[in-house]
């Protein structure tokens, strides 16, 4: 039996991807209306800076800024806004995402039984750490997660090492006691591994994305439904 789950938090606990650009038009309408902009010229913008915030910072969590993807969009096109349309837009972002993100089918009965078994979690994502617990808090999750590990508390995101070495240093476990699930290979898998912890990918049937594939890495567990991971985690 581990001792510690470690978990990915976007699109393996909850349906995130689904959402995000939903969030991002959004909050898009907003910044239109209020600078009489149209949001048919100014939504593909704000698509542009995000997939370009995104390239530009890899491996740190200000990839994760919608507030820099409406200034630098509002910069190109020239609006002449306040820049209190900034935070305020960055608000109505997460508020639409968390009013309107779910979970996966099974996750609290998983995690239910997981944490009778008296094993520990903790939720390892990238981003930051105000936004992590605001996601799991939105959908219910937060009897049942012991804690939470973002990496703007590390710097560098997954697959780098530091995050995962802090899981299990605050968790007081061995890497050899964890497991760690994802649906990143190259994030949540490798970099796991790369560590000494095992880890499991999640592949839905309904709703999956997987990312990261790599022919090279293989996942040490598999699972489409959570109904499965009490097994993995427990026996």
């Amino acid at each position: 039996m581990f001792r510690a789950l470690l978990m990915d938090l976007d699109d393996t606990l909850i349906k995130s991807s689904q959402v995000y650009d939903r969030a991002l038009e959004f909050a898009s309408y907003y910044l239109a209306a209020k600078n009489n902009l149209s949001l048919n010229e100014f939504f593909p913008i704000v698509k542009k800076k995000d997939t370009l915030i995104r390239k530009n910072f890899p491996t740190v969590h200000t990839r994760h800024s919608r507030i820099l993807v409406y200034r630098h969009a509002l910069d190109e096109i020239g609006a002449q806004y306040s820049l209190s349309d900034l935070p305020a837009a960055e608000d109505i972002y997460w508020e639409f995402f968390d009013e309107n993100v779910s979970l996966y089918p099974g996750v609290v009965d998983a995690l239910k039984k997981i944490h009778e078994a008296g094993v520990k979690t903790a939720v390892v994502s990238d981003g930051d750490l105000r936004g992590r617990i605001r996601k799991i808090e939105a959908v219910g999750l937060l009897p049942y997660i012991d804690q939470v590990f973002a990496s703007e508390e590390t710097i560098f995101e997954k697959p780098f090492s530091a995050i995962f070495t802090l899981a299990l240093s605050k968790l007081n476990v061995k890497n050899t006691e964890a497991l760690m699930i994802g649906n990143n290979y190259k994030n949540d898998i490798q970099g796991a591994q790369l560590v000494g912890i095992k880890a499991a990918i999640f592949n839905p049937e309904v709703d999956g994305h997987v990312e990261g594939h790599d022919p090279e890495v293989v996942a040490d567990y598999e699972f489409n439904h959570y109904d499965q991971l009490p097994a993995i985690v427990v026996e």
